[in-house]
């Protein structure tokens, strides 16, 4: 007797070819995870085994001899110390 698939909606998804907000159903099987669009019919399936690499975009690359954007904060090693080691109450 084969497997039942139970393919659920994914709450929040968003469909990358139409945009759709919660339209996408997912299962799993012997070939991946599955999705799949209801309104558009657009499907795919993730496979855990192929390592994907970041897509470059404007956000994840460096600007190189930009100055930081006002959002932007520096990187700064803060150092925690034990307020009662150096008491001198003691």
């Amino acid at each position: 007797m084969p497997k039942k698939i139970i393919k659920r909606f994914v709450a929040g998804a968003v469909c990358p070819r139409c945009s759709g907000m919660d339209k996408i159903k997912s299962w799993n099987d012997d070939e991946g995870q599955h999705r799949e669009c209801v309104s558009c019919g657009y499907t795919d399936v993730m496979n855990d085994q192929v390592a994907k690499e970041e897509v470059e975009t404007r956000v994840n690359q460096p600007r190189l001899g930009e100055k930081p954007l006002s959002h932007e904060d520096e990187v700064q090693v803060v150092q925690l110390i034990d307020p009662g080691l150096h008491r001198k109450d003691h």
